[in-house]
């Protein structure tokens, strides 16, 4: 059904977990993460980010959707989801995929740019 309704070249943003089938149907397809990531629990995103290409990558507060109080990791450092953390997502992203974090950020800022025509 998205197949005929959706143009192959359109611009999408998909949350990781609907990702897999989609990244090679959609080329412009991008994935979005949250500061869930530096969160340890959250291994299963992590490994989503080994599997999604960096080019496909975008940051997201998922505000006021995600509410850190709950995760340990984070509580010190606010009691909600803001785009603040975007910093904390873009360093633990550079982190899993073992890349520096200024060619890391220098991407997803091209990646963003790209998504929302910047």
């Amino acid at each position: 059904v998205t197949r005929r309704l959706v143009l192959l070249q359109a611009l999408l943003h998909q949350h990781y977990r609907v990702v897999k089938p989609l990244l090679e149907l959609f080329p412009n397809m991008s994935v979005g993460f949250t500061a869930i990531l530096t969160c340890s629990s959250a291994s299963e995103s992590r490994q989503a980010v080994r599997e999604v290409p960096l080019e496909r990558i975008v940051m997201e507060s998922d505000a006021p959707h995600f509410l850190l109080g709950v995760f340990q990791v984070l509580r010190s450092v606010c009691q909600c989801a803001h785009p603040g953390l975007a910093l904390a997502t873009v360093r633990e992203i550079a982190r899993v995929k073992v890349l520096s974090l200024s060619h890391t950020l220098a991407t997803l800022r091209e990646n963003a740019c790209r998504l929302y025509s910047l």
